[in-house]
């Protein structure tokens, strides 16, 4: 049976004549992303991040009192400050930046050229690598290699997550680390190393999982698919041990934080310190949508000035091809079921339990992750005989670019600045060009 068809057979290498386009595709999406980097902390979101980084390598503490950054995102416990994202990305970014600081190459606010290579270095090249795995695994669909190109390049430049992965977030990394984990998934199901490359996607998953908290859906999804599965099952322990390993740094931040294992992120007290912005009525998860603002509230998720599905216009056409997977027990529908009841999860999490439209945004960036996912599921639309179909497919990709790529100017746009921000960043782009040059020029006058 074909590997197109879930046989257990891994798809052949390409012979190095072949290899060639791709070899110039990936190269020019690595320039792509060198030129593709806001090096600059825009909001208290990345704030909170770099000032955990600086006092990583400066201070050797994660309190972040008195570091150069400021920000609100951030919780009080034991008389000090720290950052309420999940440590994991930080934690990689203090092994970057420790090197530069050595060098002199200093972390501070405003146009920065150590953040500039601490997300190179972790953010932007993990969205590279993701590529390259996403490429991978669409070998397992049977789609021909320039297709397979096409797909590729429609994710790292027809989507958000070319947006963000021009800042350090944790939502690209947690996207291309799904990714990762999503290519071993596939070889684990069709090929001969099952322990082995389940591990490798219980470690991917979980390093997704604990800079991203929601995205844990994912793994849990794909993890009772294994239950179900005899050949999948013998090979769990390796599954659970890979999540224990790489969630492990997020957990053990948390116990040095506050001395438990809960997120810091997740206890309503520690936001509650004097001069917070924060009540319990604007934390996510504190307060239940429902009636007819849940319907309200759910539908801008999607379609509004900030819905995710305009910001991604192959999403309309991916989501439908997901379902159709599972409903017509395609060769992918257990990768697809488990996709799409993630999905469900994540968006239902916070259509419920958020109210600010995941805040100063460029779209609804908590859905970042699931993009390759969903961008997987587009493969048969390249597949089947008809010039239309890959006249759909350019359409769309050729409206999709340039919102990606304008989201790259600041993907943390204020909403007071206006509700659309594609307009907002079209606007303010030539001010922030400007200001760019000119540190530029300071720095290398």
């Amino acid at each position: 049976m074909s590997a197109a068809r879930g046989g257990g057979d891994v798809p052949a290498a390409a012979p190095a004549a072949r290899r060639a386009p791709a070899l110039v595709v990936f190269a020019l999406l690595g320039l792509i992303g060198l030129l593709t980097i806001t090096p600059k902390a825009w909001s208290w979101n990345d704030a909170s991040r770099m000032a955990t980084v600086q006092s990583i390598v400066e201070r050797g503490t994660l309190a972040i009192d008195g570091t150069d950054f400021y920000t609100m995102d951030k919780v009080q416990v034991g008389g000090h400050f720290y950052s309420d994202k999940p440590a994991t990305p930080q934690l990689f970014g203090a092994l970057v930046y420790a090197p530069l600081k050595a060098l002199g190459i200093e972390l501070r606010p405003g146009w920065n050229l150590a953040y500039y290579l601490i997300t190179l270095l972790t953010v932007k090249l993990l969205w590279w690598l993701s590529l390259i795995a996403f490429h991978r695994a669409l070998r397992y669909t049977g789609l021909v290699g320039s297709r397979r190109l096409w797909l590729t390049a429609a994710l790292g430049v027809g989507t958000l997550a070319l947006t963000w992965s021009a800042t350090f977030n944790s939502h690209s990394w947690a996207a291309s680390w799904m990714t990762i984990g999503f290519l071993f998934f596939l070889r684990a199901r069709r090929g001969t190393h099952t322990a082995r490359d389940i591990f490798v996607a219980g470690l991917a998953f979980g390093l997704a999982g604990g800079a991203d908290v929601a995205t844990l859906a994912l793994p849990a999804a794909f993890g009772c698919y294994q239950l179900f599965d005899r050949r999948l099952r013998r090979s769990l322990w390796a599954y659970a041990l890979a999540l224990v390993v790489a969630l492990s740094p997020w957990l053990v931040s948390n116990v040095a934080i506050s001395g438990s294992v809960v997120p810091v992120q997740l206890v309503s007290e520690y936001f509650l310190f004097p001069g917070s912005p924060w009540t319990l009525d604007t934390l996510t998860g504190a307060q239940l949508n429902t009636g007819q603002q849940l319907a309200t509230y759910s539908l801008g998720l999607l379609v509004g000035g900030r819905g995710f599905l305009l910001y991604n216009p192959l999403t309309v056409v991916a989501i439908p091809l997901m379902v159709a997977e599972v409903v017509r027990r395609r060769p992918f529908a257990v990768e697809a079921l488990a996709a799409a009841t993630a999905s469900v999860v994540m968006f239902a999490y916070y259509a419920l339990w958020s109210n600010n439209f995941s805040g100063a945004s460029y779209s609804i960036r908590w859905f970042v992750p699931l993009l390759p996912l969903w961008l997987f599921f587009l493969h048969p639309l390249l597949q089947g005989k008809g010039w239309w179909r890959m006249a759909v497919f350019l359409v769309l990709f050729a409206i999709s670019v340039p919102i990606a790529w304008v989201g790259t100017w600041n993907p943390w746009p204020w909403q007071r600045y206006g509700p659309v921000p594609f307009l907002v960043n079209l606007r303010m782009g030539a001010g922030w060009a400007e200001s760019l040059w000119k540190a530029v020029r300071a720095a290398f006058p």
